[in-house]
């Protein structure tokens, strides 16, 4: 396959998957919540929005290479993917709250996703997909295929974020930032008191390392 026929086709490739991400999560993308996303930088230059949304994209290109259509459902898989890094905060701010943000996000985004769409749309997969995606930083594996295309999605974008140039520049804005919705999170020691002791059935945060930091800071 030469170059301009393998671009062609990746192009054509994450196209399809964009168009299938709209088609499951167009209500997802439109919300206030996830538009509110666009104020916070995830990784380099990269908002919270456009990591989700790659992600999603990325989890759905995974499904047809490997032909798991038949094995996923496509509508939670997108949601998961969406809504993955839902916690509403920017995680580079220097706030004693959310400085285990590596560990406590994903249970957080889960909380919030609850709040906000219901358990109509955050169902079993969906939460179990967010309270673990982390996984291994958090020590409980994802229970689903989704879960997993999310953890693993979420991994490659991530990876592809951080070492990109462009996080070396400085220019670093947020476009009519006043104008985003603004959607608060559960807030501060209250998200983090719910993320350690929710027993809604959703599951808690076992990490033995996350354990261990807890127990140094004398919690």
């Amino acid at each position: 396959m030469s170059h301009s026929t393998a671009a062609r086709t990746e192009v054509a490739s994450a196209g399809d998957a964009f168009l299938t991400v709209l088609e499951y999560g167009r209500d997802i993308m439109l919300s206030d919540g996830m538009q509110s996303e666009k104020r916070y930088f995830q990784h380099g230059n990269t908002t919270t929005f456009e990591h989700s949304v790659g992600v999603a994209e990325r989890a759905v290109r995974l499904v047809n290479l490997f032909g798991l259509e038949r094995r996923v459902d496509m509508r939670s898989l997108v949601t998961a993917t969406l809504l993955h890094d839902y916690f509403l905060y920017d995680w580079h701010d220097d706030e004693e709250w959310h400085r285990l943000h590596g560990f406590t996000h994903g249970r957080i985004a889960c909380l919030n996703a609850m709040r906000d769409f219901g358990p109509d749309v955050v169902n079993d997969v969906v939460a179990d997909s967010l309270t673990n995606h982390m996984y291994p930083l958090t020590n409980v594996p994802p229970k689903y295929l989704e879960g997993w295309l999310v953890s693993i999605s979420d991994k490659m974008c991530a990876t592809s974020e951080a070492v990109s140039l462009d996080r070396f520049r400085y220019d670093r804005t947020i476009d009519d930032a006043d104008a985003l919705p603004h959607v608060p999170s559960l807030g501060e020691l209250a998200s983090v008191a719910l993320a350690l002791n929710s027993t809604d059935g959703l599951g808690r945060i076992r990490s033995r390392a996350y354990r261990t930091l807890l127990a140094m800071r004398g919690r």
